[in-house]
């Protein structure tokens, strides 16, 4: 399979605004070369990024609606437009000439003469203005960084139109890869050869380039470091754990903060994690059992009734790391801005005070519980914490911190967004 083949069937799997799934039936296992599995998702990933930006310029250079356009027939321009737009790499023939014949493999050959026309005209990179960000904000972010309106609007709302056109630039960065150290391990322990690292502005984190996949999962497995970034790393330090405790870290997911939970308890201590995703758990499961980390106890499950008997009655600590919207850490995780939406916020507040309300019995006397998301919105923040204590008056709030999305030029300052907030049981 060819690069760019992969990366239309990545593209089609993704749930993306106007674009439903086409090619189920031709999943295909991806290219042996990882050149090309890397160029595919570098394609995949931009043309989601900038989807919204590529849907106006296959609008420009067509002449036509989206609408009167095979949706399958976008998604080939969008990728042969992608290509020309920010791929230098990449003689511009050869991209129209790979588009063509990709239609024509994708049994669209009526539309390769059309697919020819566009992204000829296209590789003039002749590119419309977009609307000017002064005058038009909400216009710009839309067509320029592919930020919808509705997101744009949510941004402005909550921290002015500034601020959301920053925050819009941002979810168009290229995340650096940034590896938070184990206490005491250090970076020289693993095999750094053609690998570049520097020291994060956050104590005991690093700024990884060219670090292949191999590296990532040493550091892992042996113990010495995880992918991680400074924002979410703060979290696991905020419940003051003593070795021999025990805590409960609920939505554990592939258990990146589990392991930070693990290191603070010791092997005398117990880490109880549960998440309803039996793939999720069967990573963090082979990742503990490598590690030799016995005190983690993992459970696939979304509510704490389903677990077994011997397992505490009550946790010194608890843990609630809740499934969000995504919406600090949309540069990792481009296609979720495409679903920052009422109904989603809505469907998302009901399942965190779900989680919130089951683990609240769970705390001790004097136990600390905290509630962290990849969010910045108030409503998946604040507001549930709010409501959690007007329900649970034995509970007092005694830290909250939202944190925005920041980067610049200066891979050692970036950090997502996300919110923490620490909860004491009186």
């Amino acid at each position: 399979m060819s690069a760019r083949d992969h990366a239309l069937l990545l593209i089609d799997s993704r749930e993306l605004p106007g674009w439903k799934s086409i090619l189920r039936n031709r999943r295909q296992p991806p290219p042996a070369d990882p050149r090309d599995v890397a160029l595919a998702e570098q394609i995949a990933i931009g043309v989601v990024k900038n989807l919204l930006h590529l849907q106006f310029l296959v609008e420009h250079c067509s002449g036509r609606r989206l609408g009167s356009i095979d949706p399958l027939v976008q998604k080939i321009l969008a990728i042969g437009i992608y290509q020309l737009r920010f791929l230098d790499r990449i003689p511009a023939h050869a991209a129209v000439d790979e588009a063509v014949e990709q239609t024509k493999r994708f049994g669209q050959r009526r539309a390769a003469g059309f697919v020819n026309a566009i992204l000829r005209k296209a590789s003039a990179r002749n590119w419309p203005a977009p609307p000017e960000a002064a005058t038009d904000p909400a216009g710009h972010a839309a067509v320029a960084l592919s930020c919808p309106r509705s997101l744009f609007s949510r941004l402005a709302g909550s921290f002015g139109a500034e601020e959301a056109l920053r925050q819009c630039r941002h979810s168009n960065t290229e995340p650096p890869l940034i590896v938070r150290l184990n206490p005491g391990r250090s970076l020289d322990e693993a095999d750094l050869a053609n690998v570049t690292a520097r020291p994060h502005e956050q104590p005991g984190m690093f700024v990884l380039e060219s670090a292949p996949v191999r590296l990532l999962a040493e550091l892992a497995e042996r113990g010495i470091g995880q992918v991680q970034d400074p924002t979410a790393a703060t979290v696991a330090a905020m419940l003051e754990l003593a070795p021999g405790q025990t805590v409960l870290d609920r939505c554990s997911g592939v258990g990146t903060k589990t392991m930070q939970l693990a290191d603070a308890v010791g092997s005398a201590g117990c880490v109880v994690a549960t998440d309803p995703s039996e793939p999720r758990c069967e990573i963090l499961k082979r990742l503990a059992k490598t590690r030799g980390l016995t005190q983690i106890h993992v459970h696939r499950t979304g509510k704490l009734t389903d677990l077994p008997p011997d397992e505490p009655a009550q946790f010194d600590a608890i843990l609630v790391d809740a499934p969000c919207s995504n919406s600090g850490v949309l540069a990792r995780r481009p296609e979720a801005r495409y679903s920052q939406t009422d109904v989603h916020m809505q469907s998302l507040a009901r399942l965190q005070d779900e989680i919130l309300d089951d683990s609240a019995p769970r705390l001790k006397t004097g136990g600390r519980l905290v509630y962290s998301t990849c969010s910045i919105w108030p409503e998946e923040n604040t507001r549930r914490v709010a409501r959690f204590l007007s329900k649970h008056p034995d509970y007092r709030m005694v830290h909250e911190q939202t944190t925005l999305p920041h980067s610049d030029n200066h891979p050692e300052h970036y950090h997502d967004g996300g919110y923490r907030a620490v909860l004491i049981r009186d």
